[in-house]
């Protein structure tokens, strides 16, 4: 899912368990108009951050407390604002149950997803 740091859900991608997250960040970034990305470990790859550079991306994913420079690298500002789009997931999965979805096929989970992701945003616009 592609999230704003206010909360507001840009894009989602439905894949596979079997496929990578990498595999569907293009897909993902398509008509992103943003060109800092934060993203999470999913995405720690110095092949994609280099693709991503030559799109005009920057992507930013924080090192493993083991890694050279993680230290460093490992902003604390950075990772607040990380939390806070990880709050938004917290939030699918508590307000609307959204990895328990009881669908039967992929165009019913993508339609499930998208009522949740509609009923999430009106939320965000009322409050």
């Amino acid at each position: 899912m592609l999230v704003t740091l206010s909360g507001f859900i840009l894009n989602y991608v439905v894949a596979p368990d079997s496929v990578h997250d990498i595999k569907v960040v293009d897909e993902l970034l398509e008509d992103c108009r943003q060109s800092v990305v934060l993203a999470d470990l999913g995405y720690l790859s110095q092949e994609l951050k280099d693709s991503l550079e030559q799109k005009c991306y920057h992507i930013w994913t924080p090192l493993r407390q083991n890694m050279v420079g993680a230290e460093q690298h490992n902003h604390w500002q950075l990772l607040v604002m990380r939390r806070t789009i990880e709050t938004r997931f917290s939030e699918l999965c508590a307000l609307f149950n959204i990895e328990h979805t009881l669908t039967r096929s992929i165009r019913g989970l993508q339609l499930r997803i998208e009522q949740i992701i509609l009923a999430y945003h009106l939320r965000y616009f009322i409050n």
